[in-house]
């Protein structure tokens, strides 16, 4: 399997039609949720700066003896780098080639084609309306310059009780020769030309090249447009270019939006290359996998944000468009998981530092990070201890062992000191919301409003997940202490950890049911909800030999949890369990009452694959084998190799996903992990690199896998199992087979 042209090849594998998305891994994207303006020229439907919405867009029309032309689209496509749409009228073809930047230009390069034999002189109107509020703490905008061939203003951004934020924005024509900023009272905030004051006030020589924006009171829209000529001969070709660009400085925005004046679609299409052969190239026989592979690169960057505003410092990736464009702790620890396996480390890295940046006093994280601020109540628990380890393993850094330890035994201490007052080594869930898992009976068992109540942390629970998490946490710290050479801090976190494995088995096992339940601290009592988190120690050494008839029992089910599509977030047996997102008679937005959500299903995965190895155990390597086949093939539109998706949840039974929400390419989960782990096989033990893939029957090939400096090559076409590490061959065999390559 060749790999000279993989990262050309990953983006055009990807190619559709029912996607729009763009991202350029920045501040700026161009994701609507629910798009309104798709068969309409131009970018009219929102875009985002962070989380913060810039609604609407901008449009062009095509203006010929003074009338717009109305094309008809023809044909959309998409890919990463660019999102193309094919238009025809009468008398011209239109091509649209949208993309934006990794400078936050959003752009169209737009080419006419004259389909008659006469001569057609046309104008192109590049325009666009913007609210302007005269209330305080509403969206405000005004107009700053003129700068050909931009028109520059200023917006006022507010959302819920977040300082407002102040942005700038240009809009673009190259070769414009007209202009017109022009102040109005509401209208119809479409695309349409006969709404706009260019609309009258256009001629054969352009716009009036007025600035308009006073008015008995400061509450309207601001119309900007910029305006050039076109001759075209019979049957020719001719392309104009046009965009905007948004940044919290006026100097960036300027800089940005010179961007017109190049060849930004070839740009566009260099910086999604340069990204994917940054990334381990990937081919499997298996098409859902082979295609997966890089639509979950695709996801990870157009999520990404890499600047150093406000309170974001370090480059991270957000929890998904429009209002999930922000940086949360529940999706910080997968994405340390999947970027641990590209060259450059500092998304992994950044994913914890945001938050040990914006620590708060008492040692808890926010649960949001965003641009302006940080949220004041909200908190989600995390597994940091085991995805930095397994991040180490990839790209060992004791300086940054060091940079975070204070933080995370801050964070300890927060844990020790205000969720577990009684000393019992159980920690408490304090609302239904800060599991990043609501709307399930496991908070019913110990409040019955549980469900009815905010982010007030109103109810006590003593979470299996919560205390598996700050068990990994502490084991971690005895870890990194040991990195440190601090033998009496290891001694501590050892014993600490030791603690919460007695308490786990002492009060959440149930040795006759073969479960772990969570805790009610009222009485300590088990409460018996059966959750899909109650496997999560299986993940950890605190199980044995002894506690894997209890998983196999209850996870491998087919009325409990292994759904036709597993696995349901509660036993199918929950009083509240409804396959169809409902709760308590009405579907909602975040229902984990027994939909399959794809965060469930990475945890659970690494459960099967890890208790596989460390038991040798031939059936849970199947599991996680059919888990993780099952799983990927859900993630696609009506089974549909190339229509990869990735929503928030899913039916059991039926595998459709959650489209109602809007939000697909949500980055809640791990994927290139379970594959690098499982299928590729990588694995460590301490002074080894382990490469044992499970027999998932499929052929497949990677390489340049970073580890610890250097790559790891890994192929098997069924013939020949190949491990390379560091340029030099470690085995060459015929047939798949454990390999420890000894550090």
């Amino acid at each position: 399997m060749g790999f000279e042209k993989w990262n050309i090849e990953a983006i055009n594998r990807l190619k559709r039609n029912d996607k729009w998305y763009l991202g350029g891994g920045n501040k700026l994207i161009w994701a609507p949720a629910f798009p309104k303006y798709l068969s309409h020229p131009g970018l009219w439907d929102n875009s985002n700066f962070y989380d913060l919405k810039i609604d609407p867009g901008f449009t062009f029309h095509i203006i010929h003896k003074r009338e717009p032309v109305h094309f008809k689209q023809q044909t959309r496509t998409w890919t990463p780098d660019q999102f193309v749409c094919e238009w025809e009228s009468p008398s011209l073809q239109m091509k649209e080639e949208k993309v934006i930047l990794s400078n936050d230009f959003l752009g169209e390069k737009v080419t006419l084609k004259n389909l008659t034999d006469e001569e057609m002189v046309i104008q192109v109107v590049v325009w666009t309306t913007q609210i302007n509020m005269a209330e305080p703490k509403l969206e405000a905008t005004s107009f700053v310059e003129s700068d050909a061939p931009e028109l520059l203003f200023k917006k006022i951004l507010t959302k819920n009780k977040r300082p407002p934020l102040t942005v700038y924005g240009a809009l673009a024509l190259k070769d414009a020769r007209s202009f017109q900023v022009d102040f109005s009272e509401f209208t119809g905030m479409t695309p349409k030309w006969e709404l706009t004051p260019f609309y009258e006030t256009l001629t054969d020589i352009g716009l009036p090249r007025t600035i308009q924006i006073n008015g008995i009171n400061q509450k309207g829209l601001i119309y900007f447009g910029l305006e050039r000529e076109i001759v075209l001969s019979g049957h020719a070709t001719e392309s104009f270019q046009c965009g905007w660009s948004f940044d919290t400085t006026l100097e960036s925005v300027k800089q940005s939006i010179h961007s017109v004046s190049t060849d930004f679609v070839k740009q566009a299409k260099k910086e999604w290359q340069d990204y994917y052969a940054s990334v381990p190239p990937f081919l499997c026989s298996d098409p859902f996998i082979n295609g997966y592979y890089p639509y979950r690169w695709y996801g990870l960057r157009t999520f990404e944000i890499d600047a150093k505003d406000g309170t974001m410092k370090y480059p991270a990736i957000t929890e998904g468009l429009e209002y999930f464009r922000v940086f949360i702790t529940y999706s910080a620890q997968c994405h340390i998981l999947e970027e641990r396996w590209k060259r450059d480390d500092s998304v992994a890295k950044g994913s914890i530092l945001n938050f040990l940046n914006n620590q708060r006093e008492d040692g808890s994280f926010a649960g949001h990070i965003y641009i302006n601020g940080v949220q004041e109540n909200g908190f989600y628990h995390a597994d940091w201890g085991r995805v930095i380890q397994s991040f180490y393993q990839n790209h060992p850094d004791v300086e940054f062992i060091k940079s975070i330890y204070q933080g995370l035994e801050k964070y300890v201490d927060y844990f020790d000191r205000v969720r577990d007052s009684e000393k019992s080594g159980l920690y408490d869930v304090v609302d239904q919301f800060e599991t990043g898992q609501e709307f399930m009976s496991r908070y019913i068992a110990v409040d019955e409003q549980a469900d009815n109540y905010g982010w007030i942390n109103n109810i006590r629970l003593k979470g299996v997940d919560a205390t598996v998490y700050i068990y990994n946490l502490k084991k971690a710290l005895g870890w990194m202490a040991k990195q440190m050479d601090r033998e009496n801090e290891k001694q501590r976190w050892l014993s600490e950890a030791e603690t919460i494995k007695k308490a786990v088995l002492k009060y959440m096992w149930d040795p006759e049911k073969e479960f772990f339940f969570d805790v009610d601290p009222k009485d300590f009592r088990k409460t018996y909800p059966k959750s899909a988190v109650c496997f999560y120690p299986y993940m950890t050494d605190i199980i044995d030999r002894e506690h894997l008839n209890g998983l196999k029992h209850y996870l491998f089910d087919s009325e409990e949890f292994w759904s036709t599509y597993p696995i349901t977030t509660v036993s199918m047996d929950d009083p509240y369990y409804n396959e169809y997102a409902h709760w308590k008679g009405k579907r909602h937005n975040c229902p984990w009452n027994g939909r399959v959500w794809p965060m469930t299903n990475s945890h659970i995965a690494d459960v099967l694959g890890i208790c596989a190895r460390r038991f040798d155990d031939t059936l849970l390597r199947n599991k996680t084998i059919e888990l993780i086949k099952k799983f990927i093939r859900m993630m696609h539109f009506e089974g549909d190799p190339k229509r990869p998706n990735c929503f928030e949840h899913y039916n059991p039974n039926n595998g459709k996903a959650s489209t109602y929400r809007g939000v697909d390419d949500y980055q809640h989960s791990w994927v290139i992990e379970l594959i690098m782990k499982y299928l590729v096989g990588i694995d460590f033990e301490e002074n080894a690199i382990i490469v044992d893939p499970f027999p998932f029957d499929e052929t497949f090939s990677v390489s340049k896998v970073p580890i610890k400096g250097k790559e790891l090559d890994v192929s098997w076409d069924k013939i020949e199992f190949l491990v390379k590490y560091d340029g030099k061959v470690i085995t060459k065999e015929r047939q798949l087979k454990k390999v420890m390559i000894q550090l």
